[in-house]
């Protein structure tokens, strides 16, 4: 249930607030005052596009702020999943600005469109004036009948499986129809495999050959600083280990006198072991340094090998092996090429026919359910003065000029609501021959028996376009009976309609500081005789205008 409106700087409101009721909504006022701004401002809370143009003049941004009882909307699941915080109420804001920096928060926290949208599609389904129109879309009558007869659900899974069919086919149809760029595409890849397979690459080999590369290159250097050092700890006569050997032997003899040498005595000794280890392995790493200039030319060419590579196949070896197997599997595809044709056959004979064994089960239930349509349909229609009329669907299979069935996402089905709305008159295909108002009432019939008990807020805007009288009062019987198990806002010019409202709001502009201002007023009791009257009368209100007026409330509270 939408418990509160706030919508500031959008097109000609300026700060309008409006605290909404259970039951039947009604706006009415003047043509142009801002009635259908309100529904545009919705439409933002739902996840229209946002425009510019939508901010008011001389603002910086606009803001919509809706909130929604939580507990009769089926938005739990998507705010869990979002991360968006789950509480009693449900608060939406979007801010429009100028520089476009446009923002959504849900529950005080960011979110973006397709998390509104999805949110939006679940809590407000709105009924435009202009809605009707889609019924002369015969592409879509196919919709109108899936909502009804509650297949929605299967029609998804026929999508589902007509997809992986499509899917399966389509690799079918690139493999054979593919063949000789395949087979040029096979010597390219089998050149590029054989590249990086014959190199043997390792990883991390680039980095030990630019190590032992600059280590080859310096071996003299290496070898002098090395053997020199050998030479200067340990293997010529006056080595530094031979001096510290005599002067460890003087402390000792001195420390019989004096114990306090003892610990400088321990530290050299421990010194003439480290010194005697390093002399050790400068000796060692002497003998191990080779002079091969071959072995130098070896590893550049290999480095010159490896860096050709990498600036044909990616930067690292780690790259140039993954690109290898990237190669190895697209050539193994193109290799075992014909085996796949024959599997892909084989899958696309079975994804079709799990296809059409599902399309067949979704054209049997639209079967069953279109005379309940048509019925139901007629019914409603009669009630709103369109009686004798004949509603009937029309279900025609899809096929191609051998008479095999064309699949699709929506099955294999074309439907098409055909009308007659005079007696002895065949029935024809509803666009081409219902006039605006019989639109309107069979959108609106079609709403009325539709219309989901998940979805809890419904919006009529101007529903009323082509009818009038009798049937407008009929109407709003019947708006009346849907906000039973929803709470309905509907926006009208017709007094008959506006009789039956739970709570009343008159939308009205005026001229404050030289700027036009809508504004909205929830209507006492008194207020709405007025505003009936008005709706009845213009701009003279008599007092029989008046008295009608009241008639029209008495009757539609007998009536509801």
């Amino acid at each position: 249930m939408l418990l509160e409106l706030n919508i500031k700087d959008f097109a000609i409101i300026d700060n309008l607030q409006i605290l909404f009721g259970k039951g039947l909504n009604i706006l009415t006022g003047e043509t142009g005052a801002g009635k259908s701004i309100i529904v545009d401002a919705v439409k933002l809370i739902l996840g229209d596009r946002a425009s510019q143009d939508d901010i008011r003049s001389s603002k910086d941004e606009a803001v919509v702020e809706a909130m929604f009882d939580a507990a009769s909307l089926d938005i739990a699941g998507i705010l869990e999943s979002a991360g968006l915080p789950n509480e009693e109420n449900l608060i939406i804001k979007r801010v429009i600005n100028r520089s476009g920096k446009n923002r959504i928060f849900i529950n005080s926290s960011m979110a973006n469109l397709s998390i509104l949208q999805d949110i939006g599609s679940r809590i407000i389904d709105i009924y435009g004036q202009h809605d009707h129109q889609s019924l002369t879309k015969s592409e879509e009558h196919i919709d109108i009948l899936d909502a009804f007869a509650g297949l929605m659900g299967l029609r998804s899974d026929v999508a589902k499986v007509y997809r992986e069919f499509f899917s399966i086919k389509s690799e079918l149809d690139n493999l054979t129809t593919d063949s000789q760029r395949l087979l040029e595409k096979q010597d390219f890849l089998s050149f590029q495999s054989k590249e990086i397979g014959e190199a043997a690459l390792k990883t991390g080999e680039d980095w030990e050959l630019k190590k032992e590369k600059e280590k080859l290159a310096n071996a003299e250097k290496l070898f002098e600083a090395a053997n020199s050092g050998y030479d200067s700890l340990y293997a010529s006569s006056g080595s530094i280990l031979e001096r510290l050997s005599q002067i460890l032997n003087k402390l000792k003899d001195a420390s019989k006198f004096d114990e306090e040498l003892k610990p400088v005595i321990e530290n050299m000794e421990s010194a003439v072991c480290q010194l005697e280890d390093a002399a050790t392995s400068l000796r060692d790493y002497t003998q191990g340094i080779s002079f091969e200039p071959k072995r130098l030319e070896e590893a550049d060419n290999r480095l010159d090998l490896i860096n050709k590579l990498k600036k044909k196949y990616g930067t690292t070896i780690e790259t140039i092996l993954k690109k290898k197997q990237e190669v190895d599997r697209e050539l193994d595809n193109i290799i075992h090429h014909d085996e796949r044709i024959t599997e892909l056959k084989e899958a696309v004979l079975k994804a079709k026919e799990n296809t059409l064994k599902l399309s067949k089960k979704l054209s049997e239930k639209r079967i069953d359910s279109a005379k309940l349509l048509e019925k139901k349909i007629e019914e409603e229609l009669s009630d709103l003065n369109m009686k004798k009329t004949v509603f009937e669907v029309h279900i025609e299979k899809n096929k191609d000029i051998n008479g095999d069935f064309i699949l699709g996402e929506k099955g294999i089905d074309r439907v098409e609501f055909f009308i007659s709305p005079n007696i002895g008159e065949e029935p024809k295909p509803l666009s081409k021959i219902a006039s605006g108002g019989e639109l309107s009432r069979i959108m609106l019939a079609i709403k009325r028996i539709t219309t989901t008990g998940k979805i809890p807020v419904l919006i009529f805007d101007e529903v009323d376009a082509g009818i009038g009288g009798g049937t407008a009062e009929v109407v709003g019987r019947k708006l009346k009976e849907v906000s039973k198990n929803h709470q309905v806002l509907c926006i009208t010019h017709l007094p008959q309609i506006a009789a039956y409202a739970d709570t009343h709001y008159s939308v009205s502009k005026e001229v404050c500081g030289g700027r036009t201002v809508a504004g909205v007023k929830e209507l006492k009791a008194d207020e709405r005789i007025s505003e009936l009257s008005r709706m009845l009368g213009g701009v003279k209100i008599t007092s029989k205008t008046k008295e009608h007026a009241m008639e029209m409330l008495e009757n539609a509270r007998e009536g509801a």
